[in-house]
């Protein structure tokens, strides 16, 4: 099943990269930002990856090319697959959560009633989120929703074609962003993504401890990259 993921997720970058004519929302930082009151609710979601922890391959641009790739990591997606879960995810959401605790008194964790790519388009400028949250105000009860969205996780590769341009490496990818419900704007917007080296050999089946200390490294950093921002 992964494999197949993989394969589908050329024809979907493609696509994507051909579309990126718009202008990307900035961040916005969350010290800066002039924030609701101390009296509003803070809802909290947590978005785990879809897939297992696998070897994210970018740059192999055709199937003949990707399918050489798949074969280099796959001893390593076996490695992820069985050995990482989202625990570690789960930690850096708890970070966020005791974050927002020390600015608000009142935060709670919800589970979204759909994914955020079904509700209603916004249209509106930078600085506004794509999608209405501002119908979940009440369904949901609270003032500002943060959502904490993990895409990818596991390792990163790069190749030209079937070539690869150096070694895995330890990775986690996502996106923290908080939506004031009363008009859709952006209160926080912080995208993330973070690559670590292995400190030494990585191809060392069955274990790969060099490459895991990347992995679990990558979790590190991300931890210290929001402490710094909130």
């Amino acid at each position: 099943m992964i494999k197949q993921v993989k394969i589908l997720a050329i024809v979907a970058v493609s696509i994507v990269l051909t579309a990126c004519g718009a202008t990307p929302q900035p961040t916005v930082s969350l010290l800066s930002n002039t924030l609701p009151n101390q009296e509003q609710t803070i809802g909290l979601a947590f978005i785990p990856p879809e897939d297992e922890a696998t070897t994210h391959i970018y740059g192999a641009g055709c199937l003949l090319c990707y399918g050489v790739a798949s074969a280099l990591t796959s001893s390593l997606d076996k490695h992820l697959e069985s050995n990482v879960t989202t625990d570690e995810l789960i930690a850096i959401k708890d970070l966020v959560k005791s974050k927002y605790e020390q600015r608000f008194a009142k935060v709670i964790e919800l589970n979204l009633p759909k994914p955020v790519d079904k509700l209603p388009k916004f249209k509106g400028e930078l600085g506004f989120a794509e999608r209405d949250f501002k119908t979940l105000k009440n369904q949901l009860g609270v003032d500002v929703l943060v959502v904490f969205e993990v895409s990818e996780h596991g390792a990163f590769r790069s190749f030209s074609n079937y070539v690869p341009n150096g070694d895995p490496q330890g990775y986690v990818s996502g996106i923290l962003y908080a939506v004031d419900l009363n008009d859709n704007k952006y209160i926080q917007y912080q995208p993330i993504r973070v690559t670590v080296q292995p400190p030494g050999e990585w191809d060392e089946p069955d274990t790969f401890p060099t490459f895991t200390t990347s992995y679990y490294q990558a979790i590190e950093d991300v931890k210290k990259q929001l402490s710094n921002i909130m």
